[in-house]
Order: C-alpha cells, then sequence, then structure tokens
C-alpha cells in the first residue's frame, strides 16, 4: 500500500500548523503585506520631535509607539497644508496654487488649476478601479461632500479655513480635505457624497463592520494641533489632538487588530523653520521634498511592534506603500519615483 497520499497529507497539516506558517503575510505589490483596510490619520504642523520627542504632549499617541513601527527619518513634501494633503493622494508635487494653500483663489479656480500639473488622478480612482472601497472622513463637516462655494461665477477665496465658531462648519479646514480637490470627484456630486463623508460616519462603520477598505481621516484645526489655542477655547496644539485621538482611535484600533488593519499616524508637515526632507517629493520626483522631517507610526499586528526604522521616507513613499498593498501597480506622479516602506511593515 502506498503511503504517498496520507504523508502528503501529514506534511501539509504540519507546516499549516507551524508557527512560521501562521506568521506568513500575504503579500500585495513589491511585498508590502497586502491589509484588508489601511487607514491615515493626520496632525498637522508637528515636528517628529516635538509630536514624538521626549517631553511631547501627546501622551496617548506615544503609548502607542511600543505596538507599532515608528518611521523616524519620514518627511514632508511641501510647506503649507494642501500640497502635502494632495501628495498624499496623488503623489503630485507642490504646484504655485496648492503650494499656497490657494489662499488667494477660489475654490473652483484652485481645483481647475492644479490639475494641469498632473493627470488629475487620485487615489480614489485607482481603489475604485479596482473595485475596493475607500471613504475620507473630515471631522467638523456637517454634511457629505461639504466644501466651499464652487462654480466659475464663486470669485472669492474659500470660506472653510478653520479656526472658527463659524456655522455650519467652524473648525473644517477644506484645504485639509484632499479628495474634494480633484475634478473627477468634486464635480460628480453622487459620487464624492459617497465617498467624502463626515467623521462621524466612522462609529458607525465600525459598529457596522462597513469600514472601507482605504479611510483617509482628517480631524478639523482644534483636534489635529493646527490651532493654539483652540477657536473654542481649548488649548489647542498637540494637547487637544492628544485628547481627541484618546477618545476616537482605540475603537478604530481595535477593529483594525481584529481584521488585518494598518494604521499611520503622522503629520502633514512639519514646523516651518524646518527646510528638511528627502525622497521624491520635488519636481517630477527627482528633487527631495522640504516640509521637514514629521515621523510617522505604523500601527498593525501583521508587523513587529517596538522597532524604529531610520531609512528615509516621504508622503510619496507613503502612497506607494497603499499602492503595492491593495495590489495597485500604477503609481501616481510621484510615487512612480518612491520607494516603498518595506522595512516599516515587517
Amino acid at each position: 500500500m502506498s503511503l504517498r497520499g496520507p504523508v502528503a497529507a501529514l506534511m501539509a497539516l504540519a507546516v499549516t500548523l507551524s508557527p512560521a506558517a501562521a506568521k506568513t503575510k500575504a503579500l500585495g505589490a513589491e511585498s508590502v503585506p497586502a491589509f484588508s483596510h489601511v487607514v491615515v490619520v493626520v496632525l498637522e504642523n508637528e515636528s517628529a520631535a516635538t509630536t514624538w520627542g521626549a517631553g511631547s504632549a501627546a501622551h496617548y499617541i506615544n503609548s502607542l509607539v511600543p505596538r507599532g513601527v515608528f518611521a523616524s527619518q519620514y518627511y514632508a513634501t511641501g510647506h503649507v497644508s494642501l500640497d502635502n494633503y494632495v501628495a498624499m493622494v496623488s503623489g503630485q508635487p507642490a504646484s504655485p496654487l496648492t503650494g499656497s494653500d490657494c489662499a488667494a483663489v477660489s475654490l473652483w479656480i484652485c481645483v481647475q488649476g492644479q490639475q494641469l500639473y498632473s493627470s488629475g488622478r487620485n487615489l480614489g480612482d485607482q481603489l475604485e478601479t479596482k473595485g475596493l472601497t475607500w471613504k475620507e472622513y473630515a471631522d467638523g463637516t456637517p454634511t457629505p461632500c461639504f466644501h466651499g462655494p464652487y462654480s466659475p461665477t464663486s470669485l472669492s477665496p474659500d470660506p472653510y479655513q478653520g479656526n472658527s465658531q463659524k456655522p455650519p462648519a467652524k473648525d473644517y479646514a477644506d484645504r485639509h480635505n484632499p479628495f474634494v480637490y480633484f475634478k473627477d470627484i468634486i464635480e460628480n456630486a453622487p459620487r464624492c457624497a459617497a465617498h467624502v463623508r463626515p467623521f462621524t460616519d466612522l462609529a458607525s462603520d465600525i459598529a457596522m463592520n462597513t469600514l472601507p477598505a482605504f479611510s483617509f481621516i482628517t480631524p478639523d484645526t482644534c483636534h489635529d494641533g493646527h490651532d493654539s489655542p483652540c477657536s473654542n477655547g481649548q488649548p489647542g496644539g498637540l494637547v487637544s489632538a492628544d485628547a481627541w485621538f484618546s477618545q476616537n482611535i482605540p475603537a478604530l484600533l481595535d477593529y483594525l487588530w481584529a481584521h488585518n488593519g494598518l494604521l499611520v499616524i503622522t503629520s502633514d508637515e512639519s514646523s516651518v523653520s524646518d527646510l528638511s526632507g528627502c525622497c521624491s517629493g520635488g519636481l517630477l520626483g527627482l528633487l527631495p521634498g522640504f516640509g521637514g522631517r514629521v515621523g510617522l507610526l505604523a500601527l498593525s499586528p501583521k508587523l513587529t511592534p517596538g522597532r524604529t526604522v531610520t531609512t528615509k521616507y516621504d508622503h510619496m513613499s507613503l502612497l506607494r506603500t497603499i499602492e503595492d498593498s491593495f495590489g495597485i501597480t500604477e503609481y501616481l506622479n510621484n510615487a512612480a519615483r518612491a520607494a516603498p516602506m518595506t522595512d516599516v511593515l515587517r
């Protein structure tokens, strides 16, 4: 009697049950782990030394460091908000408009003008092509797809800049909401409403097990550390940001831990005095960015926790890594020259 069949079956079972096999990770492209959910949460205007250094006011955020992997040499690409947010979801370098936060022009002019510098494609387009779900959860927005006036006849600068107690949006800022700066989203009202959501939706999506494959979370200008003090009298800076994180991140982190997820926490840019940069954030991806060192924390049960990685990365690297995780090999704009963050995600 041949033992080939039973022996083969036993060997297969042994491999399945072995510790090495249990740690095997499903991979996307370029050896990046394939996560079921990737969530990016962005702080504002905080240097790596301030957010993650000794004496940081971000006590809760820093309590997460031992659970994750800290990329200490992670850099922003520019030195206003909009250029960095747009870079994170499209790989576009700063343009004359995004590099000025479009502060002097209307939202319509900003959207039309900045499309001249790239194809206009963004991570949302890529995910939908792949059949994957995505949402931006924008803190402070009263309705889906909320944004400033958008039409050729609206010539005044965008009124929604945060740091305000004026209804309807108060501390919400359009310039921290990157997906509305793409024509194929802001000009498609049903699509925009389906994907650009109030932050209050996050809790129900977690409870109903409907968190999308990719989430981009933007706290308002008090909760992201931008304002100091806040318009409502809160202290602002990292103190108010840390309080908001401590209230909203634990349930999200628990969900991601149970559902093959990855949480990324970083800042859009460093303090204005920090012009350091690296990698592929500049013109054509051939020059470094100059947004300063901000650091990045990656949290997932798939990672080996407690490590600090000193490889230089930037926002373009993050986009390429997200693309890789979802098996997307079309690298947008400067992400095509960026390196994936493989040593962080191991």
